[in-house]
């Protein structure tokens, strides 16, 4: 009896604090949360997010929070707020994605920071608009090799098909043909825990991985084959790794 007592004031007083968590600045945007501690309104955004943002933006209007896992996800949702946000002198990226990006592979925050501006502009100078035209053969090449592959006729999934002709070919232009499986006998494996990974990513990214084990399993078997990526690539080529790290 003492214990239930117990646990119901404390779960009253989770309550009053969630309630107060979301009422103590009146300035703040609508949020939309609920009776349940922590959670909040996880459960209904995790059912339909699509639904439920677009349901949120009709009765609070383009700009309004959403408590969830402990934490308050504020969406603008019109073209003006998101000009004003992304013009904004106290914006800051790396904080803003450094505890997701801990959370969804596993880099610690110092590594992060310390490395994030270099690969960042390593990526934006081989991504950008002006460069993209050195891929183009390559990746046309690839594409025509795989859906060769496919055969005549056959049935299947859509987001199947374009996932097992594209990622193959994309990677190999990218980074060049045996760095990641892309073969017919080793893809299959990849396949399917990149395909879970990328499904549970945004709620991965957010909880913890105790609630998604399926998820965090596809995590490890990603990482560990590329730490033997790099591990070869700094074996077979040393120098060439060690300038583009230290770029």
């Amino acid at each position: 009896m003492a214990l239930a007592l117990l646990l119901a004031a404390i779960l009253g007083l989770l309550i009053v604090k969630a309630v107060l968590l979301q009422l103590r600045n009146p300035s703040s945007p609508p949020c939309i949360g609920s009776w349940i501690p922590w959670f909040g309104a996880t459960f209904q955004f995790g059912k339909a997010p699509l639904e439920f943002i677009e349901r949120a933006r009709i009765k609070h209007g383009p700009v309004f929070t959403i408590f969830a896992l402990g934490k308050r996800f504020t969406f603008v949702t019109e073209e003006e707020g998101t000009e004003v946000f992304f013009t904004s002198k106290d914006l800051n990226f790396e904080q803003a994605v450094q505890q997701a990006v801990e959370n969804a592979v596993s880099v610690p925050a110092e590594a992060f920071y310390q490395n994030h501006g270099n690969l960042y502009s390593m990526m934006k100078g081989k991504m950008a608009p002006s460069n993209l035209h050195v891929f183009t053969g390559t990746l046309c090449e690839e594409l025509h090799e795989h859906m060769a592959q496919l055969g005549m006729e056959g049935t299947g999934d859509l987001n199947d098909l374009v996932r097992h002709i594209m990622y193959p070919a994309v990677v190999n232009t990218l980074f060049g043909k045996g760095i990641c499986p892309t073969s017919q006998s080793e893809i299959k494996e990849f396949e399917e825990h990149f395909q879970k990974y990328d499904e549970d990513f945004e709620y991965a990214s957010q909880m913890p991985e105790c609630f998604l084990r399926n998820w965090s399993k596809s995590k490890k078997w990603l990482l560990k084959l590329f730490e033997k990526v790099v591990s070869d690539a700094e074996r077979t080529n040393p120098s060439e790794t060690a300038s583009k790290v230290n770029i």
